[in-house]
């Protein structure tokens, strides 16, 4: 029933444009300031959501995402990009420089950011926390998420930010705009996408509101069939997957905002790296925000965040596939509930704070049935796994110097608590074991606008501590807590025909987590130190106001210290061109993609979504796309991925059977042929 009433949502929101001129002069009115006082992120933010209502559909096609600075991006899902839309949030990751995906099969990705993924990588869906219930990362936070349903994405690079965890890797935000009207309003946005190998995507949304308060209705499916490589064969992938979401606000005076919102969402996909696929991906999740501004002379903003996620997995190797001799079944769920509370703060002139405390407690469970009873697991119930509680007290700050110098500084104090629940043991931990610790964070950066040049220089250092995660601790539960201590430098251009940014880290890791083949060494699991540096660059060149010329650069080097090895599941060296021309009606152009050959490998050794095998390939593969505006709220997008239909296959992935996984690499899907129309009104 949910996804008929997802594909009615879609199917109508395609014929909206028509009545919405009706209330354009209503859509005008609707108010997008975050106030005389906020912060200067949250004022970009809120300068991305008035400039993309502002230009609709007269947007470029972005080949690589620029960043706002060195250490940061901001992205807009709706906003057309080289290749075929993404379907999930792995899937748009991948192509922002810097980042790389685990491939399991057509979905449900695992993203790494600079060589780190996992719980290294913090993924927020409108500030709420998202854990999987698969111990084998069938399921990362990113197989939840549906890109179009966002109105923007921030990714902040490194422990440069305390506000949201301590996150060696990095945060990624999948964000929602909260709206305000004046008077009566309705504008939505529809989008339907085809493409080879059977996919098929919609996504429809519609906001009706005013001024005590407004109703958002969002639905996505999505679903493709068994994809083929570069060398025609057919690869284990097909996938389906929707989700809905109702959103109310109530906006009583201009100075507060409450807003409570229900997501559902469900799939299920083949999996050609392991021998059993998902067949049930169901999440049920709320949350309630609430915020009241201009408190007084002092206290900007107050904002309250309570949530909850119930995910439902269900993973087998007979619904998808030719049933084997043995049919199998496993079965695990995961309760994630959790509290946040902020203040913003201007105590003086040019100060600017952050004050906040959060908590999340979440409970895993599962089971796993083989033989002829699995095909009646339901009634067999679940089992507890392990608890874990996190709480947290963090303080961001910002001075501005003067008109040219500012520096922000950030301290999180964290208490963490994992209990083993598993009868049969959890990694090696009795029943009811605890394992306590706490960690520090923090981080503190400069930044200097030049006179002389539009250029901007930007150097911190940052410092995270994370305890082991449920994926860790269940090879070995008595592991020590994982800290980064990085150095982050960086440069950003802006000139009337030239963009740059370059952005270069070197860390240190004190007890990194290695995870390791089983038989390989006596445990699964140890703590080691390593050293990881490299950087990433843009450039755009603007020949005129409509051709342009744009290029980016990832690069990684890592080394395992204690064991005098690289690090194993580092990404290789990439490089992206792309050409392109808009003249505000039609656009088009053609992008390249390299990847250097990755011979870094320490086979056998990991992390808690792969393990090394064997040395990777370099390749190279070239996209083009072109479109156009039909009229004033429709766009139509085309492109061919993989023009040339090369064979290749990416380094990061599973890569050993210990964790399921087939000998070969799954290959990148080959020549796709897709189209896109897309309206906003």
């Amino acid at each position: 029933m949910n996804r008929i009433l997802t594909t009615a949502l879609v199917v109508a929101l395609a014929c909206a444009p028509a009545w919405a001129k009706q209330t354009e002069g209503a859509e005008q009115a609707q108010d997008h300031s975050a106030g005389e006082k906020a912060s200067d992120t949250e004022s970009q933010l809120g300068l991305l959501e008035d400039l993309r209502r502002s230009l609709r559909l007269d947007t470029v096609v972005v080949t690589a995402p620029a960043m706002l600075d060195p250490y940061r991006l901001l992205l807009d899902p709706r906003q057309p990009q080289v290749g075929m839309p993404a379907h999930d949030g792995g899937a748009y990751l991948k192509s922002i420089p810097g980042f790389g995906l685990s491939r399991k099969g057509g979905t449900s990705g695992d993203p790494v950011l600079r060589g780190m993924g996992g719980s290294r990588l913090s993924i927020l869906l409108d500030e709420s926390v998202i854990l999987g219930g698969c111990g084998g990362r069938m399921d990362p936070p990113t197989a939840y998420v549906y890109p179009e349903a966002f109105d923007r994405i921030e990714v902040i690079k490194g422990p440069q930010s305390v506000r949201y965890g301590a996150s060696s890797a990095g945060v990624v935000r999948f964000e929602r705009e909260r709206s305000r009207f004046h008077e009566q309003t309705i504008e939505g946005y529809a989008g339907f996408s085809a493409g080879s190998f059977e996919r098929r995507d919609f996504t429809g949304e519609v906001t009706s509101g005013g001024s005590q308060g407004y109703a958002r209705l969002i639905g996505t499916t999505s679903s493709q069939g068994d994809y083929r490589d570069g060398d025609g064969e057919r690869v284990h992938s097909a996938y389906q997957r929707w989700s809905n979401s109702v959103v109310l606000g109530w906006t009583p005076d201009s100075r507060t905002h409450v807003e409570l919102s229900h997501e559902r969402s469900d799939a299920e996909a083949a999996y050609d790296d392991r021998g059993m696929d998902g067949t049930r991906f169901e999440r049920t999740g709320y949350s309630l925000r609430a915020s009241r501004e201009d408190l007084n002379g002092w206290l900007d903003e107050i904002e309250a965040l309570a949530f909850y996620n119930y995910i439902d997995h269900v993973m087998d190797n007979f619904r998808l596939r030719q049933p084997p001799m043995m049919p199998m079944v496993s079965y695990p769920d995961r309760h994630t509930r959790g509290l946040r509370a902020t203040a913003s703060m201007t105590p003086a002139s040019h100060w600017q704070l952050q004050l906040g405390v959060d908590w999340m407690e979440n409970r895993h469970r599962g089971n796993r049935i083989m033989g002829s009873d699995a095909f009646g697991f339901r009634q067999v119930p679940r089992e507890d796994t392990a608890e874990f509680n996190d709480a947290g007290v963090f303080l961001e700050a910002e001075r501005m110097l003067d008109e040219r110098r500012g520096v922000k500084l950030g301290l999180r104090l964290d208490r963490a608590r994992a209990t083993a629940l598993d009868e049969d043991g959890f990694g090696g931990a009795t029943t009811g074991e605890r394992a306590r610790s706490s960690q520090s964070s923090g981080f503190i950066r400069y930044s200097h606008d030049l006179v002389e040049q539009p250029l901007t220089l930007y150097v911190g250092l940052g410092h995270a501590e994370r305890a082991p995660d449920f994926w860790e601790r269940r090879r070995v539960f008595d592991l020590n807590d994982e800290a980064l201590t990085q150095l982050d430098m960086g440069m950003q251009y802006r000139g009337e025909r030239v963009s740059a940014n370059l952005s270069l880290f070197y860390g240190q890791v004190r007890d990194h987590v290695l995870i390791v083949e089983p038989g390989r060494e006596a445990s699964e699991a140890r703590n080691i130190d390593a050293t990881t540096q490299g950087g990433e660059a843009d450039l755009t060149y603007r020949f005129n106001y409509a051709w342009h010329f744009n290029a980016s650069l990832a690069w990684l080097r890592s080394t395992n210290d204690s064991d005098n090895r690289p690090l194993a599941q580092a990404s290789p060296h990439e490089l992206t061109l792309g050409l392109g021309h808009d003249n505000g009606r039609y656009f088009g152009g053609v992008h390249a993609r390299a990847v250097a050959r990755q011979d870094r490998v320490h086979s056998g050794y990991g992390t808690i979504y792969g393990l090394d095998s064997d040395t990777t390939p370099g390749f190279w593969v070239l996209s083009a796309y072109a479109g156009g505006h039909l009229g004033d709220h429709f766009r139509l997008s085309l492109g061919i991925d993989n023009l040339l239909d090369e064979a290749y296959a990416e380094h990061i992935q599973r890569g050993e059977a210990e964790l399921g996984a087939v000998s070969a690499r799954i290959p990148e899907p080959g020549r796709n042929v897709w189209l896109r129309l897309a309206s906003e009104f």
